[in-house]
């Protein structure tokens, strides 16, 4: 069972700083992206699930901020379901009632095993990651605020 704790793996940790690692990404609609395919953009990732507290909180925050940045061309959010096949219904209603239209939702129904999840290290929820335009990880561990932060800094300048 995963679970939301205050740090991050070492071998995700040893990410941060590296070109990211490329991944298949499964939106919604059976579709699919992979993570070379946003390169040249800022890319935030938020891993989630819907059973996690920690995560409903994050996921609120998380669309927050990709509501403030919807205008920019330059950064995308994707938010990372990180539940299993079974669980694909509640992931719709959680995105309908909390109104997470802003973010673009995968989901491969793989539970830990989602590929992207693995390449990233992912051993709790949520965590999240951003990747610089030139695929370089600049932030991974688990909380949201540092992306607005790296962000804002970048963007104010």
């Amino acid at each position: 069972m995963l679970t939301a704790c205050s740090s991050i793996s070492n071998d995700a940790a040893s990410l941060i700083g590296r070109d990211s690692p490329d991944a298949r990404l499964m939106l919604l609609d059976g579709s699919e992206t992979t993570l070379s395919a946003v390169r040249g953009r800022y890319v935030a990732l938020l891993f989630w699930t819907t059973w996690c507290q920690h995560s409903k909180g994050a996921i609120g925050e998380f669309e927050e901020l990709a509501r403030a940045y919807r205008r920019r061309s330059d950064v995308v959010f994707f938010a990372v379901s990180v539940d299993r096949n079974e669980d694909f219904e509640v992931l719709r209603e959680r995105i309908q009632s909390q109104d997470l239209n802003s973010l673009v939702h995968i989901f491969s129904g793989n539970d830990i095993h989602d590929e992207a999840y693995q390449k990233f290290f992912g051993d709790l929820v949520p965590m999240a990651v951003l990747i610089d335009p030139r695929g370089v990880v600049r932030y991974l561990g688990t909380d949201v605020s540092e992306i607005e932060d790296i962000l804002e800094e970048r963007f104010q300048s």
